[in-house]
């Protein structure tokens, strides 16, 4: 699997978002990324992604030139006024996450899955990357 960022620049980013909270007063909704799980088997990939609390209508997954595209929008609830936040872990905002397959994929026969929080995609290997099996013939010997 091809990674479209590195886990350094990752990290940075993480260690970023998570000081922008109190460099901006808590105020700011912040992008965050999209933590994923990709597995393979000879036929398809499958991607699985937690998006709890977050609305099906407010999810879009797009595939073009095998890159796989899941972007969103987590809203921040209504806090009261009366009270007063102690701890705000919870992340809300825009999210994306873009992939590239090293094999090309049936765009046409994606299909993607909501249920219970968690995201599943499946995309089909393209026909012609499918491993095959070769039959081998045997010669016949006229002499």
């Amino acid at each position: 699997m091809i990674r479209t960022r590195s886990p350094y620049f990752r990290l940075v980013d993480d260690l970023l978002n998570d000081a922008r909270p109190w460099l901006t007063g808590g105020s700011e909704a912040r992008d965050f990324g999209l933590a994923l799980d990709v597995e393979e088997t000879p036929q398809a990939y499958t991607v699985r992604a937690n998006l709890p609390g977050i609305n099906q209508d407010d999810i879009s997954v797009n595939i073009h030139e095998d890159v796989l595209t899941i972007s969103g929008e987590s809203v921040a609830e209504n806090r009261a006024e009366e009270g007063k936040t102690l701890i705000r872990e919870r992340r809300f905002g825009k999210f994306s996450r873009s992939l590239r397959f090293p094999a090309v994929v049936n765009g046409d026969a994606v299909e993607a899955n909501f249920e219970n929080g968690v995201l599943s995609i499946t995309l089909p290997k393209a026909d012609h990357v499918q491993p095959r099996q070769i039959p081998v013939k045997v010669a016949s010997n006229d002499s």
